[in-house]
């Protein structure tokens, strides 16, 4: 008799379609296809959605690179419907982290080659965002882009902004999202392009962070114009405070005191 343990019987495998084959091909295929794009997709991208969200006040002109690893020109304008944009020379760069994707989180390091001396790390959450405390040198007239008052005004000179560790939090419509935070932001040697008087003084600007809204306190450290004030930043940002000068530069800035407000009890009332 023959042991049962001798007998090797080959195993019949069960049959595969070739349909199903076709199937799995045509599912690495398309896998394939998705990471590579994803891979390589162009910075191109990256800026239209930048655009986009800001309702077109934040631009990435010239965008090269992906939208992984990339650069481009940073530009400000006055919003949608906008001829100008305020150009800062040099380029913003981005570098996103692959491994923090898998538990959810975007971690992108951003520098500049001419503003920024450090970069500074952004980590956006599908409930938040933070960033690294950092600080940037700009051209004032890179404020023309935001608009009224600016854009009449024309400023000019340096400005910096350091902040420090920033968080915020995504809302909805009714809610409205929630930022925390503290910005310094000193004016050096401003002029103004109505206003032969150079320079009009120096400027010294504290912002309060405090959820949906936010409080802006403004100072003069040097003259001959000297600006004051306070206000509140948010849906309904408005700003309150004065304008006045040295007594030998009155004649001089007349003409710019009348475009920032009218004239009582020897000063200039500012409302913005």
């Amino acid at each position: 008799m023959v042991r049962l343990e001798s007998l090797r019987l080959t195993r019949r495998r069960a049959p595969v379609a070739r349909g199903w084959k076709r199937v799995r091909w045509a599912l690495l295929g398309v896998a394939t296809v998705a990471v590579t794009v994803a891979a390589c997709a162009p910075a191109a991208w990256l800026a239209e959605s930048v655009a986009s969200r800001t309702q077109r006040r934040v631009l990435l002109a010239d965008a090269a690179g992906t939208i992984w690893h990339g650069s481009a020109t940073l530009a400000l304008s006055a919003g949608a419907g906008s001829q100008t944009a305020t150009v800062l020379p040099g380029r913003l760069e981005w570098n996103v982290a692959g491994w923090p994707l898998l538990v959810g989180t975007l971690r992108v390091a951003l520098a500049h080659t001419e503003a920024m001396a450090a970069p500074v790390t952004l980590a956006v959450t599908p409930t938040g965002w933070t960033a690294q405390a950092g600080a940037i040198r700009l051209p004032a007239a890179l404020l023309e882009g935001i608009g009224a008052p600016f854009n009449t005004l024309r400023p000019d000179g340096q400005m910096r902004i350091d902040w420090s560790a920033l968080r915020g939090q995504f809302g909805d419509k009714k809610t409205g999202s929630q930022t925390f935070g503290h910005l310094t932001l000193q004016f050096d040697q401003v002029s103004s392009a109505v206003s032969r008087l150079r320079p009009l003084g120096s400027y010294r600007a504290e912002v309060d962070l405090a959820g949906v809204d936010g409080k802006l306190q403004l100072k003069t450290t040097a003259g001959p114009l000297y600006l004051e004030g306070s206000g509140t930043l948010g849906r309904q940002a408005r700003f309150e405070g004065t304008a006045r000068t040295d007594p030998d530069a009155a004649t001089q800035l007349a003409g710019l005191l009348s475009l920032l407000g009218r004239h009582e009890n020897n000063v200039t009332r500012l409302r913005f």
